[in-house]
């Protein structure tokens, strides 16, 4: 009797020690289960961190572009309009010369007409002295031009100094260290 009884325990023992066995083997595959899980995690974290630091370096980049574009537009831009004022100005001179040619050719035939018309005497004082006023007038409206013109000139200057007095005070001054840098890259 006694030896069933020792029998059935000792089984029971077995059972026991069989079943902490299996409690641990179920621990240890939960740990590295858990394990596997905290590593994809980390990777999945990793590979997030590494897509935001490449999208951030992108915008930088496309950052990068964008200024140098703006740059040689307005580099362009200041070109195009230093030609249009050499146009401008050229055009200016032209109109000037041919003014000067137009005035020099009526102020000889009004020479020649005058002497003219004293040859043939002074019939008509009256008409002498209209003409004279409308050349005056003429004059006058020419000079007014060329005034309006002188003045119009110089409204543009200052605009333009203005506006390069406006772009010099918006670039902030470059250090010491990089103006030597781009110096040195340009030789």
């Amino acid at each position: 009797h006694r030896g069933k009884k020792r029998g059935k325990e000792k089984v029971k023992e077995k059972e026991k020690t069989k079943e902490k066995e299996r409690d641990q083997d179920k621990e240890e595959r939960n740990w590295d289960r858990d394990k596997e899980k905290e590593r994809e995690r980390d990777k999945e974290r990793n590979r997030d961190k590494d897509k935001e630091k490449d999208w951030e370096r992108e915008k930088e980049q496309h950052k990068d572009r964008e200024r140098v574009r703006d740059k040689d537009r307005d580099r362009d831009r200041d070109k195009d309009r230093e030609k249009n004022k050499d146009k401008e100005k050229e055009k200016d001179r032209e109109e000037v010369d041919q003014n000067k040619e137009t005035d020099d050719v009526t102020k000889e035939g009004e020479k020649d007409r005058e002497k003219m018309k004293d040859k043939e005497g002074d019939k008509d004082r009256g008409e002498k002295e209209r003409d004279r006023d409308k050349e005056k007038e003429k004059d006058e409206k020419k000079e007014k031009k060329e005034r309006e013109r002188e003045k119009e000139r110089e409204r543009e200057k200052e605009r333009d100094d203005k506006k390069k007095k406006d772009k010099r005070s918006r670039t902030p001054p470059r250090s010491y260290s990089s103006s030597r840098r781009s110096r040195s890259s340009s030789r």
